[in-house]
């Protein structure tokens, strides 16, 4: 009985020793990519599946820095994802590529990445066999790729500003040498992005008059740029200023009057082309040339100044539109709708209750706001644009902050009979304001603080829905809001998946 015992448990333990051990190993315990691109981390477990349909959850985690606590970045449990806790800041940027499970990788794809994608993440995996996880590092830093140089002068002194600015992450210091490889004092200004992006400015004064180089070097990453005085410098001689002064007035009122002219023309002929290529500010006119920096070396780097100036310019401009023509709209909408229902009514794609600040998209991302006729969608809309003109004065501003937005540009889809731009610029009355729709696709196209926000949206119109997937193909960091009903726009609908639908709610009549 005592052999038979032994002969039992040894042949247990032979079993135990045989089976195999499940293991989850990491491809690189760290990886670095850069803001706005696309990284795969992988982690590798064995035994792979021997049947495709066996048991398998995979989990990937995000570690908050701060409260230390995992988020769900993605989950599946056998072939079906957990979207329902997925962290927001993930939906529709992340994918699990499955067809490489079968090999035994467990790859998770995060696409345009963001600096706070930033820490440690966690890859588990079970199967039937056992269970197993590896921690790995993500790093996302944003390089000071380009320089932009700026010069300023005054004719009646012999001082230059000599300006450099760029953008990146982490945060850098930027230094200054001569000709001589001299270091020279400067000063530094810093800004913060909402993508959390620093715009780094430093500026030094130098004699104008002298022969000499300067050099900016941005010290994270070593981007540099190089001025050459006094060859970049237009300088003004004493006894020529008031000649040349003379000669500018004369061109100014000549070119005014030729302005005046061919508005006066326009406006006989009845044309709604657009009468010139000034923006209008607050009821005064900005000419782009006056959002373009000169800078002779770079032809780039004058586009990029000329984005941020016309998209400052056109949000006030837009601003000033709705103040005028959405103002009583938005606060019939307002008094008619309780705030108060919003937990219940509005919704993710699970049913779960989320906030107004939800429907502000993330860079570069867009959100369909789905609901059936009378929910409130237009009234959502409405509430967005108004919040957005009238900043922190605005009655809901305590939860809805839109200050990230420099511009929010409202298109009613139940009007629309031209193409995308089309419509932007005659519903917003923009012609007068902007000079081509080209210059409008480079302000959208060109910004991460600019919304889109097509309401009541059907699929049906070929000019608009066409030109609207073309620019969708292209929109780089531009945020887009669609409200629609259900059903109304399924092609569209589906390129956002399932995490970029939200729901409105039918609201509950009490008798």
């Amino acid at each position: 009985m005592d052999l038979a015992l032994v002969i039992v448990l040894q042949i247990m333990f032979e079993t135990c020793l045989s089976a195999p051990l499940f293991t989850v190993e990491a491809e690189q315990s760290s990886y670095a990519s850069e803001f706005g691109e696309d990284v795969v981390m992988g982690c590798r477990f064995q035994p792979t599946l021997l049947n495709p349909k066996d048991d398998l959850e995979v989990n990937w985690h995000w570690f908050d820095p701060v409260t230390s606590q995992p988020r769900l970045v993605y989950g599946m449990l056998n072939e079906k994802e957990k979207l329902a806790s997925q962290d927001l800041k993930y939906r529709g940027r992340v994918r699990l590529l499955t067809d490489e499970l079968k090999d035994g990788w467990a790859k998770l794809e995060i696409s345009r990445l963001r600096i706070n994608d930033s820490g440690d993440y966690q890859c588990f995996v079970k199967t039937g066999v056992g269970a197993d996880y590896k921690r790995i590092e993500l790093s996302v830093k944003a390089p000071y790729k380009k320089v932009i140089k700026q010069i300023e002068t005054a004719a009646e002194k012999d001082e230059a500003l000599l300006i450099c600015q760029s953008k990146g992450y982490p945060d850098t210091s930027v230094t200054w040498l001569d000709g001589q490889q001299r270091e020279l004092n400067s000063s530094l200004t810093v800004k913060i992005t909402p993508d959390r992006l620093f715009i780094v400015t430093s500026e030094i004064r130098v004699r104008s008059s002298v022969k000499n180089n300067y050099t900016c070097r941005f010290t994270t990453d070593g981007s540099s740029a190089t001025f050459h005085i006094p060859d970049e410098i237009f300088i003004v001689p004493p006894n020529n200023a008031q000649r040349i002064v003379a000669v500018s007035t004369g061109v100014i009122i000549i070119m005014v009057v030729i302005i005046v002219g061919v508005l006066m023309y326009r406006r006989q002929k009845g044309s709604n082309a657009p009468s010139s290529r000034n923006l209008l500010v607050g009821g005064w006119s900005v000419s782009p040339v006056g959002c373009r920096e000169i800078k002779k070396e770079n032809e780039e780097e004058r586009t990029i100044f000329n984005k941020g100036c016309m998209e400052e310019n056109l949000g006030a401009s837009v601003k000033a539109h709705y103040s005028d023509s959405f103002s009583a709209d938005a606060k019939h909408h307002l008094d008619a709708f309780s705030v108060k229902e919003l937990p219940q009514r509005l919704q993710n794609n699970e049913g779960q209750p989320v906030s107004l600040q939800a429907l502000l998209p993330e860079a570069g991302e867009m959100l369909f706001l789905e609901g059936l006729p009378g929910s409130g969608k237009t009234t959502i809309a409405y509430i967005l644009v108004s919040s957005w003109t009238e900043g922190a004065t605005h009655s809901l501003s305590n939860i809805l902050d839109l200050s990230a937005l420099q511009l929010l540009l409202y298109v009613d889809c139940t009007k629309v009979k031209g193409d995308l731009f089309q419509e932007i610029m005659t519903q917003l009355s923009l012609w007068e304001k902007i000079s081509t729709e080209d210059e409008l696709r480079t302000v959208l196209t060109g910004s991460s603080e600019a919304l889109l926000l097509l309401d009541g949206y059907r699929e049906g119109n070929k000019s608009f829905d066409e030109s609207l997937k073309m620019f969708l193909s292209e929109k780089g960091g531009c945020r887009v809001l669609v409200t629609a009903c259900p059903g109304h726009c399924p092609t569209l609908r589906n390129t956002v998946g399932t995490g970029g639908v939200l729901e409105l709610q039918i609201p509950v009549v009490k008798y």
